[in-house]
């Protein structure tokens, strides 16, 4: 394999393409969009290592306040009485139940703020994949600027990425509270709903990495009218190469918390290496993965000869 095989390829489209309006398949295979993404990470992973020492430093001060956050919230003992649990010193139902009647929730202020810079914390976080997304889109274009400019343009990208962050909070929140509504109403009612929202997340979040690329590496915000056309008939496609890659890391993380927490430590301890360790690394991977799946739609479209000057970005 070449070191062409990892560049966004232009695919020919068939000869009855623009007369059909059928896009070619745009994707190279899984094993190539392995092979390309672990190249990618093999030339530039100084460059990676950096950005994931922002996200996971990110994540560090997000864990941390949310630790004390949560242990505030809850007389002290929240983490105390997960330790509890996990070490099998409950095991009966009625332990289980008395377990989960002990927790005493109070609110102070303290504990609202600590939540707060967590929640803020979390969402700068999302500074590493966009400097990982510059990273490989440097690579795959053969323009090695450097880290410090992949950063300097993905701190340029901010106020958009927080924009779109917020965004999804919000129609996250609108949901919810539609749900809630809803259990009111009827509890049925509220089911369905849950089971609906569920099923569109499902098919729809991973569709939106794409987006999410596109808010890396273009200027300004994204179009859904273009994130629609890139994707074309390759949305199944797409859906199932996102989900791989994100099957295969939350196992890689879900065994190594396994297996820490199998271990002495805490599992509070356990869960901060995942977060602050384990998740950036895996960040930087699949977010090379995800530029070369974009950089492979555009080519496609390209070819396919639907692009327009504003298609470009």
């Amino acid at each position: 394999m070449t070191d062409d095989d990892m560049r966004p390829r232009p695919v020919p489209p068939p000869s009855e393409s623009r007369h059909s309006g059928r896009r070619p398949d745009a994707h190279r295979s899984v094993g190539a969009l392995w092979a390309g993404t672990f190249r990618v990470v093999g030339k530039r992973w100084r460059d990676l290592a950096v950005a994931a020492t922002l996200g996971a430093a990110l994540w560090l001060v997000a864990f941390v306040s949310a630790y004390v956050g949560v242990d505030e919230l809850f007389d002290g003992k929240f983490w105390e009485k997960l330790d509890a649990l996990f070490d099998g010193e409950i095991e009966t139902a009625a332990e289980v139940d008395a377990w989960m009647a002990s927790f005493e929730f109070t609110f102070t202020p303290q504990a609202a703020v600590l939540l707060l810079v967590a929640l803020i914390a979390s969402f700068f976080s999302i500074l590493q994949a966009a400097t990982s997304a510059q990273i490989a889109r440097q690579e795959l274009t053969g323009i090695d600027a450097g880290g410090s400019t992949a950063a300097s343009i993905a701190l340029s990208r901010l106020p958009a990425l927080l924009l779109i962050n917020v965004a999804l909070v919000v129609v996250q929140a609108v949901l919810f509270l539609v749900g809630l509504g809803l259990t009111v109403v009827a509890d049925p009612l509220g089911a369905v709903w849950d089971l609906v929202t569920l099923v569109v997340s499902v098919v729809i979040a991973p569709l939106l990495t794409i987006l999410w690329v596109m808010v890396y590496v273009e200027p300004g915000l994204p179009s859904l009218r273009r994130w629609n056309r890139l994707l074309g008939r390759n949305k199944l496609a797409t859906w199932g190469r996102v989900m791989l890659f994100d099957l295969v890391r939350m196992v890689f993380a879900a065994v190594v918390f396994l297996v820490v927490i199998a271990s002495p430590l805490s599992f509070a301890y356990s869960l901060a290496i995942v977060v602050v360790l384990v998740w950036p690394v895996t960040v930087g991977i699949v977010t090379v993965a995800h530029v070369i799946m974009y950089g492979d739609l555009v080519s496609a479209l390209s070819s396919d000869g639907h692009a327009t000057d504003g298609d470009h970005g």
